[in-house]
């Protein structure tokens, strides 16, 4: 089991390190409801002394999506699950700004908390998801805009 730096909160200048598995639960429990307003993010980080690798952990109600980065996927993932909506994306918000996921990214909030510890067991992409790529991005190019 690894410490994990964790941040959801604006006010955050300085991660909270989570040093057990009963503290990731209530970190976890803390996000969750903040999601009774909508969609949000916490972002798990390895410590510094291990591989570079963070799991963003969204949650919305019974439901929630997970981002992985990592020196062993870094291109990024994203869970798989089912669309729930028609659009493209959904977006969870994340320390003042909003993020897009993809809408089959979201999965059963508790398959996303059993990753969540799955990570901070192991500080690697976790295996008891299932995993997408990035999606080619559609939007149009910013330098277009002007």
């Amino acid at each position: 089991m690894v410490a994990l730096e964790a941040y959801w909160r604006d006010e955050h200048d300085e991660p909270v390190v989570v040093r057990t598995a009963t503290e990731l639960r209530t970190i976890l429990d803390q996000v969750h409801d903040l999601s009774t307003h909508g969609r949000v993010l916490a972002q798990l980080a390895a410590p510094k002394d291990k591989p570079v690798a963070f799991l963003d952990v969204g949650m919305n109600g019974d439901r929630g999506a997970l981002y992985y980065t990592g020196t062993d996927h870094q291109e990024g993932c994203y869970s798989k699950g089912q669309a729930t909506t028609d659009e493209t994306d959904v977006l969870y918000y994340y320390m003042g700004s909003d993020t897009a996921y993809p809408s089959d990214s979201e999965i059963p909030i508790v398959a996303v908390r059993q990753a969540a510890e799955e990570f901070m067991a192991t500080a690697r992409r976790p295996t008891s998801v299932e995993w997408q790529p990035m999606p080619e991005r559609t939007d149009p190019d910013e330098s277009d805009w002007f």
